[in-house]
Protein backbone atom coordinates (compact mmCIF):
# COMPACT_ATOMS: atom_id res chain seq x y z
CA UNK A 1 0.00 0.00 0.00
CA UNK A 2 1.29 3.18 -0.68
CA UNK A 3 1.53 6.71 1.18
CA UNK A 4 0.35 10.24 -0.09
CA UNK A 5 3.48 12.04 -0.69
CA UNK A 6 2.16 14.57 1.98
CA UNK A 7 1.56 11.96 4.41
CA UNK A 8 5.46 10.31 3.82
CA UNK A 9 6.74 13.64 3.68
CA UNK A 10 5.18 14.45 6.91
CA UNK A 11 6.41 11.29 8.40
CA UNK A 12 10.22 12.37 7.46
CA UNK A 13 9.83 15.68 9.31
CA UNK A 14 8.60 14.22 12.58
CA UNK A 15 11.27 11.46 12.30
CA UNK A 16 14.02 14.15 11.58
CA UNK A 17 13.16 16.15 14.63
CA UNK A 18 12.67 13.18 16.94
CA UNK A 19 16.42 12.28 15.52
CA UNK A 20 17.38 15.70 15.95
CA UNK A 21 16.20 15.72 19.65
CA UNK A 22 17.67 12.10 20.62
CA UNK A 23 21.14 13.19 19.15
CA UNK A 24 21.12 16.44 21.31
CA UNK A 25 20.16 14.18 24.61
CA UNK A 26 23.36 12.66 24.12
CA UNK A 27 26.27 13.36 26.25
CA UNK A 28 29.03 15.36 24.01
CA UNK A 29 32.95 15.61 24.40
CA UNK A 30 34.01 17.88 27.35
CA UNK A 31 35.56 20.61 26.72
CA UNK A 32 39.41 20.49 27.37
CA UNK A 33 40.35 21.53 30.66
CA UNK A 34 43.60 22.47 31.93
CA UNK A 35 46.33 20.35 32.13
CA UNK A 36 48.04 19.17 36.27
CA UNK A 37 51.18 18.89 37.35
CA UNK A 38 51.70 16.23 40.13
CA UNK A 39 54.46 17.89 43.21
CA UNK A 40 55.22 15.32 45.64
CA UNK A 41 54.86 16.74 49.23
CA UNK A 42 57.71 17.41 51.51
CA UNK A 43 59.13 20.08 53.85
CA UNK A 44 61.15 23.52 53.13
CA UNK A 45 62.40 26.66 54.45
CA UNK A 46 60.08 29.13 52.63
CA UNK A 47 60.16 33.03 52.81
CA UNK A 48 63.39 35.24 52.07
CA UNK A 49 66.62 33.42 50.90
CA UNK A 50 70.34 34.13 49.84
CA UNK A 51 71.78 33.21 46.90
CA UNK A 52 74.86 34.00 45.38
CA UNK A 53 74.41 36.63 42.89
CA UNK A 54 76.89 37.65 40.62
CA UNK A 55 76.80 41.92 39.15
CA UNK A 56 77.23 43.44 35.55
CA UNK A 57 80.95 43.48 36.54
CA UNK A 58 81.11 40.43 37.32
CA UNK A 59 81.26 40.88 41.41
CA UNK A 60 80.64 38.15 43.47
CA UNK A 61 78.05 38.85 46.76
CA UNK A 62 75.57 36.63 48.48
CA UNK A 63 72.18 38.84 48.55
CA UNK A 64 69.13 38.33 49.65
CA UNK A 65 66.79 37.26 47.17
CA UNK A 66 63.82 39.55 48.00
CA UNK A 67 64.58 42.91 49.20
CA UNK A 68 62.99 44.92 51.81
CA UNK A 69 60.22 46.68 50.17
CA UNK A 70 58.77 43.56 48.68
CA UNK A 71 56.91 42.48 51.60
CA UNK A 72 58.78 38.85 51.65
CA UNK A 73 57.88 36.99 54.81
CA UNK A 74 60.86 36.04 56.91
CA UNK A 75 62.31 32.16 56.57
CA UNK A 76 59.92 29.59 58.15
CA UNK A 77 60.05 26.16 58.37
CA UNK A 78 57.35 24.34 56.35
CA UNK A 79 55.68 21.09 55.39
CA UNK A 80 54.02 21.05 52.03
CA UNK A 81 51.78 17.78 51.45
CA UNK A 82 51.30 16.88 47.69
CA UNK A 83 49.42 18.26 45.18
CA UNK A 84 48.31 18.83 41.82
CA UNK A 85 48.90 22.25 40.24
CA UNK A 86 47.63 24.04 37.08
CA UNK A 87 50.65 23.81 34.06
CA UNK A 88 49.90 27.10 33.14
CA UNK A 89 47.59 30.46 34.36
CA UNK A 90 44.22 30.46 33.59
CA UNK A 91 43.19 31.76 30.29
CA UNK A 92 40.44 33.67 29.42
CA UNK A 93 39.00 30.78 27.04
CA UNK A 94 38.90 29.18 30.47
CA UNK A 95 37.62 32.09 32.67
CA UNK A 96 35.19 33.05 30.06
CA UNK A 97 33.63 29.05 29.91
CA UNK A 98 33.30 29.95 34.02
CA UNK A 99 31.81 33.32 33.61
CA UNK A 100 29.05 31.81 31.18
CA UNK A 101 28.32 28.42 33.46
CA UNK A 102 28.20 30.12 36.16
CA UNK A 103 25.91 33.10 34.85
CA UNK A 104 28.53 36.30 35.67
CA UNK A 105 28.80 39.48 34.09
CA UNK A 106 31.45 39.10 31.41
CA UNK A 107 34.97 40.05 31.92
CA UNK A 108 36.40 43.36 31.30
CA UNK A 109 36.76 44.70 27.64
CA UNK A 110 37.93 41.11 25.54
CA UNK A 111 39.66 41.66 22.82
CA UNK A 112 39.39 39.20 20.00
CA UNK A 113 42.01 36.40 19.67
CA UNK A 114 43.23 37.23 23.37
CA UNK A 115 41.50 33.31 24.32
CA UNK A 116 45.09 31.69 25.12
CA UNK A 117 46.34 34.51 27.46
CA UNK A 118 46.23 34.91 31.21
CA UNK A 119 42.93 35.91 32.38
CA UNK A 120 42.74 38.73 35.42
CA UNK A 121 40.20 38.19 37.76
CA UNK A 122 39.52 39.76 41.01
CA UNK A 123 40.15 37.65 44.54
CA UNK A 124 36.99 36.58 44.91
CA UNK A 125 35.99 35.37 41.26
CA UNK A 126 39.47 33.02 41.66
CA UNK A 127 38.26 31.56 44.60
CA UNK A 128 35.29 30.71 42.60
CA UNK A 129 36.69 30.10 39.26
CA UNK A 130 38.68 27.11 41.42
CA UNK A 131 35.85 25.36 43.21
CA UNK A 132 33.88 25.48 39.36
CA UNK A 133 37.10 23.70 37.87
CA UNK A 134 37.09 21.07 40.89
CA UNK A 135 33.68 20.09 39.99
CA UNK A 136 34.21 20.37 36.60
CA UNK A 137 36.99 17.51 37.02
CA UNK A 138 35.54 15.90 40.11
CA UNK A 139 38.65 17.41 42.28
CA UNK A 140 38.45 19.39 45.26
CA UNK A 141 40.20 22.17 44.15
CA UNK A 142 41.06 26.10 45.55
CA UNK A 143 43.79 28.27 45.18
CA UNK A 144 47.39 27.31 46.64
CA UNK A 145 48.38 28.55 49.71
CA UNK A 146 51.26 30.92 49.57
CA UNK A 147 53.83 27.95 50.85
CA UNK A 148 52.33 26.06 48.21
CA UNK A 149 52.85 28.34 45.51
CA UNK A 150 56.97 28.80 46.40
CA UNK A 151 57.73 25.31 46.87
CA UNK A 152 55.96 24.50 43.26
CA UNK A 153 57.83 27.68 41.97
CA UNK A 154 61.37 26.20 43.93
CA UNK A 155 61.14 22.88 42.20
CA UNK A 156 60.36 21.32 45.66
CA UNK A 157 62.29 23.71 47.70
CA UNK A 158 65.44 24.47 46.16
CA UNK A 159 67.00 27.65 46.23
CA UNK A 160 66.34 29.55 42.82
CA UNK A 161 65.20 33.03 42.62
CA UNK A 162 63.24 32.88 39.73
CA UNK A 163 60.76 30.08 38.43
CA UNK A 164 62.37 29.25 35.28
CA UNK A 165 64.15 26.13 33.63
CA UNK A 166 67.39 26.74 35.47
CA UNK A 167 66.46 29.57 38.06
CA UNK A 168 68.27 32.08 35.98
CA UNK A 169 66.46 35.74 34.60
CA UNK A 170 67.17 35.15 30.69
CA UNK A 171 65.48 37.84 28.84
CA UNK A 172 63.95 36.80 25.98
CA UNK A 173 64.97 33.24 26.40
CA UNK A 174 63.04 31.35 29.64
CA UNK A 175 61.25 35.18 29.54
CA UNK A 176 60.14 38.02 27.76
CA UNK A 177 62.07 40.27 26.16
CA UNK A 178 61.24 43.79 28.31
CA UNK A 179 61.43 45.39 24.76
CA UNK A 180 59.11 43.41 22.94
CA UNK A 181 55.58 42.99 23.38
CA UNK A 182 55.10 39.76 21.25
CA UNK A 183 53.31 36.88 22.86
CA UNK A 184 54.23 38.33 26.32
CA UNK A 185 50.81 37.29 27.46
CA UNK A 186 50.07 34.37 25.91
CA UNK A 187 50.37 31.42 28.67
CA UNK A 188 53.04 28.86 28.13
CA UNK A 189 55.22 31.05 25.88
CA UNK A 190 58.47 30.06 27.64
CA UNK A 191 59.76 26.81 28.91
CA UNK A 192 59.06 25.41 31.99
CA UNK A 193 60.96 25.43 35.61
CA UNK A 194 62.46 21.98 36.34
CA UNK A 195 58.50 20.08 37.49
CA UNK A 196 56.91 21.10 34.46
CA UNK A 197 55.12 24.32 35.47
CA UNK A 198 54.98 27.55 33.28
CA UNK A 199 53.98 31.66 33.64
CA UNK A 200 55.13 31.65 36.99
CA UNK A 201 57.86 34.80 36.71
CA UNK A 202 55.67 35.85 33.90
CA UNK A 203 52.24 36.78 32.62
CA UNK A 204 50.08 37.86 35.17
CA UNK A 205 50.59 38.14 39.34
CA UNK A 206 48.98 34.68 40.83
CA UNK A 207 46.54 35.39 44.02
CA UNK A 208 47.66 32.65 46.67
CA UNK A 209 46.08 32.04 49.91
CA UNK A 210 46.94 34.24 52.85
CA UNK A 211 48.57 32.64 56.00
CA UNK A 212 46.51 34.40 58.85
CA UNK A 213 49.67 33.51 61.49
CA UNK A 214 51.50 35.96 59.25
CA UNK A 215 48.95 38.35 57.55
CA UNK A 216 45.94 40.51 58.65
CA UNK A 217 42.95 38.34 57.91
CA UNK A 218 41.90 41.28 55.60
CA UNK A 219 44.49 41.37 53.29
CA UNK A 220 44.86 38.97 49.94
CA UNK A 221 48.58 38.00 48.48
CA UNK A 222 49.38 37.65 44.80
CA UNK A 223 53.01 36.31 44.23
CA UNK A 224 54.98 35.45 41.06
CA UNK A 225 56.25 37.81 38.41
CA UNK A 226 54.44 39.65 35.31
CA UNK A 227 55.04 40.80 31.97
CA UNK A 228 55.81 45.03 33.20
CA UNK A 229 59.23 46.15 32.98
CA UNK A 230 60.14 45.86 36.74
CA UNK A 231 59.35 42.06 36.79
CA UNK A 232 62.97 41.18 37.07
CA UNK A 233 62.60 42.29 40.21
CA UNK A 234 59.94 40.03 41.21
CA UNK A 235 61.59 36.93 42.68
CA UNK A 236 60.03 34.10 44.22
CA UNK A 237 60.12 35.37 47.61
CA UNK A 238 58.40 38.40 46.06
CA UNK A 239 54.70 39.22 47.45
CA UNK A 240 51.86 41.98 46.93
CA UNK A 241 49.72 42.78 49.53
CA UNK A 242 46.56 44.02 48.77
CA UNK A 243 43.64 45.61 50.71
CA UNK A 244 39.85 45.15 49.76
CA UNK A 245 38.28 47.89 47.81
CA UNK A 246 35.27 49.85 49.56
CA UNK A 247 32.04 50.35 47.73
CA UNK A 248 32.87 54.11 47.21
CA UNK A 249 35.93 52.96 45.07
CA UNK A 250 34.29 50.78 43.43
CA UNK A 251 31.34 53.13 42.55
CA UNK A 252 33.46 55.83 41.57
CA UNK A 253 35.32 54.13 38.86
CA UNK A 254 33.26 52.81 35.69
CA UNK A 255 35.73 49.83 34.50
CA UNK A 256 35.02 48.40 38.32
CA UNK A 257 30.99 47.99 36.84
CA UNK A 258 30.77 44.39 36.90
CA UNK A 259 32.16 44.41 40.73
CA UNK A 260 29.21 46.44 42.18
CA UNK A 261 27.32 43.36 42.60
CA UNK A 262 29.56 42.06 44.76
CA UNK A 263 29.17 42.10 48.97
CA UNK A 264 31.75 44.93 50.26
CA UNK A 265 34.96 43.73 51.31
CA UNK A 266 35.22 41.16 49.53
CA UNK A 267 36.49 42.78 45.88
CA UNK A 268 40.45 42.70 46.06
CA UNK A 269 41.41 44.47 42.74
CA UNK A 270 44.50 43.43 41.02
CA UNK A 271 46.11 42.50 37.85
CA UNK A 272 46.31 38.84 39.12
CA UNK A 273 45.00 35.86 38.06
CA UNK A 274 44.43 31.80 39.22
CA UNK A 275 46.61 28.93 39.34
CA UNK A 276 44.37 26.07 40.97
CA UNK A 277 45.53 23.66 42.78
CA UNK A 278 43.98 20.33 44.21
CA UNK A 279 45.72 18.11 47.11
CA UNK A 280 46.79 14.43 46.71
CA UNK A 281 47.19 11.78 49.06
CA UNK A 282 50.65 10.39 48.82
CA UNK A 283 53.75 10.00 51.05
CA UNK A 284 56.00 11.18 48.63
CA UNK A 285 59.99 10.83 48.99
CA UNK A 286 61.93 11.42 51.72
CA UNK A 287 61.18 15.36 52.50
CA UNK A 288 63.93 18.38 51.59
CA UNK A 289 65.59 19.33 55.01
CA UNK A 290 64.20 22.60 56.57
CA UNK A 291 67.87 23.68 57.75
CA UNK A 292 68.79 26.86 56.63
CA UNK A 293 71.21 26.36 53.17
CA UNK A 294 75.00 26.46 54.20
CA UNK A 295 75.54 24.89 50.83
CA UNK A 296 75.31 28.12 48.26
CA UNK A 297 73.72 27.10 44.86
CA UNK A 298 76.14 28.42 41.55
CA UNK A 299 75.98 32.49 41.27
CA UNK A 300 72.82 33.46 39.54
CA UNK A 301 73.29 36.52 37.25
CA UNK A 302 72.18 40.15 39.05
CA UNK A 303 69.95 41.59 36.61
CA UNK A 304 67.40 43.47 38.51
CA UNK A 305 67.68 46.93 39.74
CA UNK A 306 69.03 45.63 43.09
CA UNK A 307 71.69 48.40 44.24
CA UNK A 308 75.00 46.88 43.71
CA UNK A 309 77.07 45.96 46.56
CA UNK A 310 80.38 48.37 46.41
CA UNK A 311 83.88 46.57 46.69
CA UNK A 312 85.55 47.87 50.13
CA UNK A 313 88.47 50.11 50.01
CA UNK A 314 91.74 50.14 50.86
Amino acid sequence: MRHPPARLSATLIIASVLLLLVLRSLPTNPEPGPEFITVEGGAFMAGNFQVPMRAPDGELTVQWVAQPDQAALAPYPVEVNAFAIMKKEASNTLYDRFLKQTKRPARWQPVKGDGDQAANMPYDEAEAFCIWLGQDNSLDMRLPTEAEWEYAARSRGQPIPWATDNGQWQSGRNLPDQGNDTDKARTGTFPPNPLGIQDMANGLHEWVISDPARDPVHVRIFKGGSDQQASPRNTIPTRGVVFPLSAATINAKPELARLRDHKVGTVYFQNATARCVAPLKSNGPSPVSTTPNTILPPAFDNVTDKPTVKKASG
